[in-house]
């Protein structure tokens, strides 16, 4: 013992430093090998956000809470939006229309139901059906605003009759709004109902 004491005694005092420095690196190399630094060992609120790296905390770090608690309210719904034109393979609603039962009284021209549509061209198919009670020749034509175009067809009967005559063509132009379909009698009164269909086409 004696020895030991005597031989510390003639180490340099840098010497001694060396050997204690020795000592606390072996034993944090100890302390951290066996055990890391974990949550016990570091005490509340003294992580700093500025700590954190950038756009490392996940949805999934985060309590459903915290979560739930970041969601703002429901906005108002907003105004629906003007309908957009059907693609090349989309499927399109006609419009339709039909009338009541008109007397067109004899040597007159009476329109009898107009169908109001967007704006557009379309196929057109009109269907009329005539009744009169004695020679009687009866007109009628669908025709479409802003220079859409026409047609006609007319029923010659002789002695009287009921019959029905269809009217078909497609507008010239997409700017159609409206479509009328209109009878004239000849030198009788004519009893007719009739109806419109339109289908958009591109």
């Amino acid at each position: 013992m004696k020895n030991a004491v005597d031989t510390i005694k003639q180490l340099r005092p840098a010497t001694v430093i060396a050997i204690l420095a020795l000592f606390v690196a072996v034993g944090g190399t100890a302390t951290a090998a066996s055990g890391l630094i974990n949550g016990k060992n570091i005490k509340n609120n003294t992580v700093t956000g500025k700590k954190l790296k950038n756009k490392t905390i996940t949805k999934n770090k985060l309590a459903p809470k915290t979560i739930k608690a970041l969601k703002g309210q429901k906005g108002a719904q907003g105004p629906q939006g003007n309908q957009g034109d059907p693609g090349a393979d989309g499927v399109v609603s006609p419009l339709y229309t039909d009338s009541g039962s008109v007397n067109v009284p004899a040597d007159t021209e009476l329109g009898i139901t107009t169908l109001n549509v967007p704006a557009g061209r379309y196929i057109v198919t009109a269907n009329v059906s005539i009744t009169t009670n004695a020679t009687n020749s009866v007109s009628c034509g669908v025709s479409a605003n802003n220079s859409g175009g026409e047609n006609s067809s007319t029923y010659d009967n002789d002695g009287g009759g009921r019959t029905t005559i269809p009217v078909q063509f497609v507008t010239e132009n997409a700017n159609v709004t409206a479509i009328t379909l209109g009878c004239a009698a000849g030198n009788q009164i004519a009893g007719v109902s009739g109806d419109i269909l339109a289908i958009p086409v591109q």
